[in-house]
């Protein structure tokens, strides 16, 4: 019987509280694979999900750099082009002045009053749309051309011959106007 005695003693029934710590242990268990299938489960959604998602911000975003770079030189380009684009308007009203001019002291060569006053007064409109392209440095000079064109218009009217000299000094001061504002290369 002593072996059974000690069998028994051995094998002794578990308590109440040895059940409920191998139950809290198991439930235990069922709780921490739960937990990690859910971690799991959303580790898994980001990198599915969220990933992709983040890669096509970051295509965005490169792209829309790439866009505002090319922007910014279309946007220089612009500004160049109408600098060059004001720059050659200005040196065709100097020219249509100049042409005007000298269409005029040609006339005043052929005694063609007609002629003559037609090219002045044309000559005139296109100092006064130059007044409003060049700056104030030189709005003085234009002034004393409108001037100018105006007296050689007068005498055109009076004695065709005397508008000579005003024609002449005109086409100097235009020559230089040019010579200034678009020097040779």
């Amino acid at each position: 019987m002593d072996e059974k005695e000690s069998i028994q003693s051995e094998a002794r029934p578990e308590t109440r509280l040895q059940k409920s710590i191998k139950s809290i242990r198991g439930a235990l268990r069922w709780v921490l694979v739960t937990v990690l299938a859910f971690g799991l489960g959303a580790l898994i959604i980001a990198v599915a999900l969220y990933v992709p998602t983040w890669q096509k911000l970051h295509k965005a975003n490169a792209t829309l750099t790439e866009n505002t770079d090319q922007i910014t030189t279309l946007q220089t380009g612009k500004e160049t082009l109408q600098k060059n684009l004001d720059s050659v308007t200005l040196h065709m009203y100097v020219l249509k002045t100049l042409a005007g001019v000298r269409g005029a002291s040609l006339a005043v060569v052929a005694d063609d009053y007609a002629g003559a006053r037609l090219c002045l007064i044309q000559a005139s409109e296109a100092l006064d749309t130059l007044s409003g392209l060049l700056g104030t440095d030189q709005k003085d000079v234009l002034s004393a051309m409108q001037q100018s064109a105006a007296q050689a218009l007068t005498e055109v009217k009076t004695d065709l011959k005397s508008a000579q000299p005003d024609l002449d000094q005109l086409t100097k001061n235009l020559v230089q106007l040019e010579a200034n504002l678009f020097p040779n290369p």
